[in-house]
């Protein structure tokens, strides 16, 4: 009997993980007898494949990879010995290239072949990088419209499979935001403020001070407004709350899907990153916050390839001539209270609210294909079955 296929499968962070998980659901349905371990969460776990190390409880960014390090390097450790001992048919890889790019230049010098599933973004961030994932791989699965052609060459095979965002959040029922306000006993006309800070310690730590200013500003009604917060994990609660401790509004911390909380609300208050996207999806307005001191917002004036960072306005400012598609802002502190204005402005009918839905409704139709996961599955499984594994 010839040996299982065998594929390493490597996700830092929950949106990876994610990603992952429905994509190694779809290659086991096709490949019943292809074997995955690796690195990544509950999502990977529950999806069928061997978790070694959850290295999504301690997805970090920057200079706060430094406070995991030995976790991350006990992971790279056994990864190495898993490519040592069993050579595996695959490594897959999936964004998160601070740990995956070290990964990657194992496999090469194992001789394991790798493909990267949700490319890193160097459209947005050091655009030398290209080199360098090109060096290190042997196939590209993109999700982006214009990612094709810019990581194209002739030795890398490139397929653009589509965001696979459409296909998980196409999933969730579309009553789940009405059976959450139900729950929640939210009076029909009530305004609903959503917060979703993350899943990062660091994020909840750094913007829920800042959403609490734009609240606070707002000059919300307690009688007709309230907020729901989503705690990724039980762990962020009472930080959750100690920044929430004084507001007079009526206020919900909640375990629950972050994307049915955002389907639940009427404004969206989030961090940057692909839960800006989910939002999107919906087509709430919103505002994108990411904390960044004085230092990170010159670096990114001076190094950042495009003049946005949410992703929303990354996708579909080329589909308004250059102007974003929602509101989004690099903030340092205090300065944060001065959007209070503009978000009661998107929280009430009116000329703003109306023109975010409807450039949101084009962002869902052109951004967002249906099918990306099958796509990539098709990909990945072809490429395997050249190697004749």
């Amino acid at each position: 009997m010839a040996p299982k296929t065998r594929i390493v499968v490597s996700a830092g962070e929950s949106s990876g993980d994610a990603h992952a998980a429905n994509l190694v659901r779809e290659v086991l349905r096709r490949r019943p007898d292809i074997e995955f371990e690796g690195f990544g969460g509950e999502g990977l776990a529950h999806a069928g494949c061997r978790v070694h190390e959850d290295l999504v409880s301690v997805a970090s960014m920057g200079f706060k990879f430094a406070a995991h390090f030995r976790r991350y390097a006990r992971a790279i450790r056994t990864f190495d010995r898993i490519l040592a001992a069993s050579r595996p048919g695959l490594v897959l890889l999936v964004d998160s290239p601070g740990l995956n790019f070290a990964l990657a230049r194992l496999a090469r010098w194992r001789g394991v072949p790798v493909a990267y599933y949700i490319c890193p973004q160097i459209w947005a961030w050091a655009p030398w990088r290209r080199a360098k994932v090109l060096k290190y791989t042997d196939l590209l699965l993109t999700i982006l419209p214009f990612e094709e052609e810019l990581y194209r060459n002739p030795r890398v095979p490139v397929v653009s499979v589509g965001h696979p965002l459409g296909d998980s959040l196409g999933s969730i029922p579309p009553r789940a935001g009405e059976e959450l306000r139900a729950r929640l006993r939210v009076p029909p006309g009530d305004r609903v403020i959503a917060i979703l800070p993350g899943s990062r310690k660091h994020e909840v730590l750094d913007l829920m001070p800042l959403f609490r200013r734009i609240i606070d500003g707002m000059g919300l009604d307690p009688r007709r407004h309230r907020i729901i917060i989503s705690s990724f994990k039980e762990a962020f609660r009472a930080r959750v709350e100690q920044a929430l401790f004084g507001c007079r509004l009526p206020h919900e911390v909640l375990a629950d899907d972050a994307r049915v909380i955002a389907q639940a609300s009427d404004l969206v208050l989030v961090t940057s990153g692909t839960m800006s996207l989910e939002v999107a999806y919906f087509q709430k307005p919103m505002l994108v916050l990411y904390h960044a001191s004085a230092i990170q917002r010159l670096l990114f004036r001076l190094y950042g390839v495009t003049p946005f960072f949410a992703m929303p306005n990354i996708l579909g400012a080329r589909f308004f001539g250059g102007e974003p598609v929602v509101l989004e802002r690099l903030c340092g502190g205090g300065e944060a209270g001065e959007l209070a204005p503009v978000a009661r402005a998107l929280l009430e009918d009116g000329p703003a609210r109306l023109e975010a839905v409807q450039r949101l409704r084009v962002l869902r139709e052109r951004v967002f294909p249906p099918g990306a996961t099958a796509r990539a599955a098709d990909a990945l499984l072809e490429f395997l079955a050249r190697r004749r594994l």
